[in-house]
């Protein structure tokens, strides 16, 4: 079975923030061009998680968050099992990362019931 990578609505919002600073920031086609890049990296999830699976990621502290960095922002996603995960969050590097990961946790909850049709894990 293909790994399935899927988005919460949270996320989703901070994509396109994302996209919309971009453009502001540079032009229109730039925002096109790391709006791309950021999609092929949430693509790439599940096979960066495959080469660290046993290792934690000291920004995310205790949560149960993975994060992945993609260009200048880091997908902070859950893993449901080898072949499922969830983005929560799209965040900038320059955020403060574990601050954003505790306030996101709450959304994510609501999101990720809503999305799957069952509780998140608690692991």
């Amino acid at each position: 079975m293909a790994p399935r990578v899927l988005i919460l609505p949270t996320a989703l919002d901070n994509y396109r923030l994302a996209v919309r600073e971009t453009a502001r920031k540079w032009s229109a086609e730039q925002a096109k061009a790391y709006g791309r890049l950021l999609r092929a990296g949430f693509e790439g999830i599940p096979e960066a998680y495959a080469r660290v699976r046993i290792k934690k990621d000291e920004r995310a502290g205790n949560s149960l968050f993975r994060l992945h960095k993609i260009e200048h922002h880091y997908a902070a996603y859950i893993v449901v099992d080898d072949s499922t995960f969830v983005i929560a969050a799209v965040l900038h590097e320059r955020m403060d990362i574990p601050a954003q990961l505790r306030t996101i946790e709450r959304l994510s909850d609501r999101e990720y019931e809503a999305l799957m049709g069952h509780p998140r894990p608690k692991s």
